[in-house]
């Protein structure tokens, strides 16, 4: 059945328009949070804020970063990012590449073994002993270690490893190369869109954890940026700026003006950084779910 101009034309100003309200339903909120955390104490209270700031100031910015293990925090969740992203990626990658070789002993109950964790845990309190008893208790590396297998993403890693050309493999064995070889120079550089979504998946919950410090972390210095917002946030958390001379007070911070701000510096730098990554996000996301 041949469909119309105006029709087609009709069906096309339609998807757009619905397409224009979902972004506006998705963005309103960020702009909200936004324009709160931009606005003084006086509009906030009084509930004026739309979308955009009223009484604009950078005092609650000012107040979230004057706090004495703010810019310490943000280097540790930058760090816990990097470094676990990179960490998974390895150990996760290496795990799909075992379990895609069809002459891996025991594959299948391998496969099963993996999934286990992601339907049944142990829960917090025989973590927190294990943590405690392999001395990963107050220490950065309970960030990165106990996160090196994530069952879906090595799925997700595996379906995409079986739709690479057996013959790169062969022809590289035929050529002297082991299968780390193979991996590090062959596997990985045509995976990298699958590797970019699985680096961005473990990179923005490293950036967003807070659980795990507060449950073993005691130390301030080893708190991430997420862990210390919280905890400004469930404390509500306030500023107030110094005295006038006769003894009233020139101006209070808002708390909730605070946790927005809070929200939108936990927020900004996944939004910067992801652009980067979305050729291969989108690519790879595809792929793994037309190939699962």
């Amino acid at each position: 059945m041949v469909v119309s101009k105006g029709k087609a034309l009709a069906t096309e100003i339609t998807l757009r328009v619905i397409m224009f309200l979902l972004c506006v339903l998705i963005v309103f909120p960020f702009l909200y949070c936004v324009a709160y955390s931009l606005s003084d104490s006086v509009a906030v209270a009084t509930r004026q804020i739309t979308f955009y700031p009223i009484g604009l100031t950078f005092k609650n910015y000012k107040d979230v970063f004057m706090q004495r293990n703010i810019v310490n925090s943000f280097f540790i969740s930058v760090a816990r990012t990097v470094l676990g992203a990179v960490y998974t990626v390895t150990v996760t990658g290496l795990a799909a590449y075992a379990i895609s070789k069809k002459t891996l002993p025991w594959r299948r109950a391998l496969s099963i073994f993996m999934l286990i964790p992601m339907y049944i845990s142990g829960g917090t309190i025989p973590n927190y002993v294990l943590m405690f008893k392999i001395g990963l208790y107050n220490s950065f590396w309970v960030y990165i270690l106990p996160h090196g297998i994530w069952a879906f993403n090595m799925l997700l890693m595996r379906t995409y490893f079986d739709g690479l050309p057996a013959e790169l493999e062969e022809a590289a064995h035929l050529d002297g190369a082991g299968d780390l070889r193979i991996f590090w120079r062959i596997i990985l550089p045509l995976s990298m869109p699958i590797v970019s979504v699985i680096a961005m998946y473990s990179g923005v919950w490293q950036w967003n954890s807070w659980y795990d410090a507060q449950v073993y972390i005691t130390k301030s210095n080893l708190k991430p940026l997420a862990a210390v917002l919280q905890q400004m946030i469930m404390s509500s958390y306030s500023s107030q700026m110094s005295l006038a001379s006769g003894g009233q007070v020139v101006e209070q911070s808002s708390p909730e003006a605070i946790r927005m701000a809070t929200l939108v510096i936990t927020t900004v730098p996944i939004v910067i950084v992801y652009p980067f990554f979305q050729k291969y996000f989108v690519q790879g996301v595809l792929i793994g779910a037309v190939k699962a």
